[in-house]
């Protein structure tokens, strides 16, 4: 059994690489989806969209495309791409029981990425309007590919879900492309299942 400092540490690493994973198939999965469509892309109408095994719902308008296709835990489908970037839900572990565990968890994957952009860790409370509070998480990371720059904005909002558990609402999108419209439509819809 490992001491408990030595397992958080080894916790936090392999949430480190989760995290990181997630983000580049995020990026990944962002541009395909803008260069072409693909038959696991479904148009998703205006109206509530649940998140099942978060526990979690969102009321999205026009203009989202539809990703049912489930990459595997933390990610819970689906997974929402459009003009302004990507949005879906993430379960965390059980032991990031708590809102603040939960943030500690993407501060430590934060300052473990190389690509991070060290200033730009913020954390803030946030409630929606359906009364629901929790914390809103957001970073920028930069990677550089052939010479080009590309900054993304990752927005977490963490809540706590019926079970108990820990789930974000992950919005990511490039800097460029960070909208109010979705921050707005988080805050506005963003309820439990």
């Amino acid at each position: 059994m490992l001491p408990v400092s030595r397992a958080f540490a080894h916790h936090n690493m392999k949430l480190t690489i989760i995290f990181a994973g997630l983000a580049l198939v995020a990026v990944a999965t962002l541009l395909v989806a803008c260069k072409r469509e693909s038959k696991s892309f479904t148009e998703q109408s205006s109206g509530a969209v649940a998140f099942a095994d978060a526990g979690v719902s969102l009321d999205v308008g026009e203009g989202w495309k539809r990703i049912d296709i489930s990459p595997g835990p933390p990610v819970c489908p689906p997974t929402l791409v459009g003009e302004h970037g990507m949005v879906r839900a993430m379960l965390f572990a059980p032991d990031l029981s708590d809102l603040q565990k939960a943030a500690g968890g993407l501060r430590s994957t934060f300052d473990a990425n190389a690509e991070a952009v060290k200033d730009s860790f913020r954390e803030q409370e946030f409630a929606a309007e359906s009364g629901l509070r929790g914390l809103h998480v957001s970073y920028a990371q930069r990677s550089e590919k052939e010479g080009r720059v590309t900054e993304m904005h990752s927005h977490n909002y963490i809540v706590t879900n019926r079970a108990g558990r820990c789930v974000s609402i992950s919005y990511l999108a490039t800097a460029a492309r960070d909208s109010d419209v979705v921050h707005g439509m988080i805050r506005k819809s963003l309820r439990l299942q």
